[in-house]
């Protein structure tokens, strides 16, 4: 295992927009990066803010947010895109009340969370109105995206990959990294094969949901092309699965390209009080001893979850 956990931690990059104002990426401390505030399963057509009350979802959400603080964690990227429950100000109220940095996104989600316009747009039409957002803030709210996040099928449609020239394309003009709902390495062969024709930097796209690949060689072969590797699945189990596919990462020397998330949260739309929600203390409290008794030290857990999501999500 290559541990340089003796050597300076040094972040390359300077901030991280959030829902409150850029914060610069070394303050990042201990960062969730892809979890769920709120999500709505209704689809494009029916999506919008009177599909709930903002105070219950505040209210219901706050104390799940506060003892993921009172853990340490810092920092919590909100990966819920437009048209399925993305809400910035209900971001921005969490994160001041809550204490915790929190970052939102821009982009679009696929399959019936894609609204009409996304059909018939082209991927330049599509990538102005996301530049728009970071340029001058999420519907007149001033709370401006962090990160692009994307969505594709596990073999990605035509419309799928139009998305994708979108980000690349957004990408370009605002620095911001993308994170792609990805399940297959198929897929993810698909998005960076569109990556590269627009020199997009590697390190500027996260595999979300690498653990899913049931090959995980594919993983790792990708994971050479210099893309982050995103297990974000903890919330709904698996731990040893997770534990078994980030040992082969660190054992392959990809430690530098390794994002851990829990993927929890989910306050349901339409459903009372949110439904069940998952809480996002498990990665801490049950996750984190199982990498420690298999002997990854504190400097690489520091590395993973500090150190990593400020160089993935940095900006210049």
């Amino acid at each position: 295992m290559n541990n340089q956990g003796n050597e300076e931690l040094v972040v390359r990059e300077h901030v991280v927009q959030t829902v409150c104002g850029s914060v610069p990426a070394s303050e990042l401390g201990f960062t969730l990066p892809h979890e769920h505030i709120m999500v709505d399963f209704g689809g494009a057509v029916t999506a919008g803010k009177h599909r709930y009350d903002a105070d219950n979802v505040i209210e219901i959400m706050l104390p799940y947010l506060q003892a993921a603080a009172a853990q340490g964690v810092h920092t919590f990227f909100e990966c819920t895109p437009n048209f399925l429950g993305r809400d910035p100000e209900i971001f921005r109220t969490l994160s001041e009340r809550s204490g915790l940095n929190i970052v939102t996104n821009t982009g679009l989600y696929n399959n019936q969370y894609l609204p009409e316009y996304a059909k018939t747009q082209n991927a330049e039409r599509l990538a102005e109105a996301w530049i728009a957002e970071f340029m001058d803030g999420i519907e007149g709210s001033g709370i401006k995206p962090g990160f692009i996040k994307t969505a594709v099928n596990p073999q990605p449609t035509a419309l799928d990959l139009k998305l994708i020239h979108a980000a690349a394309l957004a990408h370009k003009e605002t620095g911001l990294t993308i994170a792609t709902h990805t399940c297959t390495a198929d897929a993810a062969q698909a998005i960076v094969r569109i990556l590269n024709q627009y020199q997009v930097d590697p390190s500027r796209w996260i595999f979300v949901h690498a653990h899913v690949e049931e090959d995980f060689s594919r993983v790792l072969a990708l994971a050479q092309t210099g893309i982050w590797i995103e297990l974000d699945g903890l919330a709904w189990g698996g731990d040893e699965d997770h534990v078994h596919k980030l040992m082969a990462l660190l054992e392959h020397g990809y430690e530098d390209q390794i994002l851990l998330s829990q993927d929890a949260g989910w306050y349901h739309i339409g459903e009372e009080a949110g439904g069940a929600v998952i809480p996002y203390t498990r990665l801490q409290a049950e996750f984190l001893p199982l990498l420690a008794a298999r002997g990854v030290d504190s400097a690489m857990i520091d590395k993973i979850t500090r150190l990593n999501p400020a160089n993935a999500f940095g900006l210049r």
